[in-house]
């Protein structure tokens, strides 16, 4: 698994999905649901957001649970 030393950058989109995902989890104390962050950022299905998730998760920024709801979390502190 990366650690966060070893965290690979991201793009500017990659990093605003990231910066929301944060936000989201300090102010509510879990996840956004993919629905959440298709509505945040205008996509219009679960794919355009899963194309920033996925790559945010290879990369070590954030992870979550296949199959279970509100699961995505950041890892790590401060990015």
């Amino acid at each position: 698994m990366t650690t966060t030393l070893e965290r690979q950058p991201l793009t500017d989109a990659q990093r605003a999905v990231y910066d929301y995902i944060e936000a989201y989890c300090r102010e509510h104390g879990y996840g956004p649901v993919i629905r959440e962050i298709c509505d945040q950022f205008g996509y219009k299905s679960p794919n355009g957001a899963m194309c920033h998730l996925d790559p945010l998760r290879r990369k070590g920024w954030v992870t979550w649970i296949d199959g279970h709801s509100r699961t995505i979390r950041v890892i790590g502190g401060d990015a």
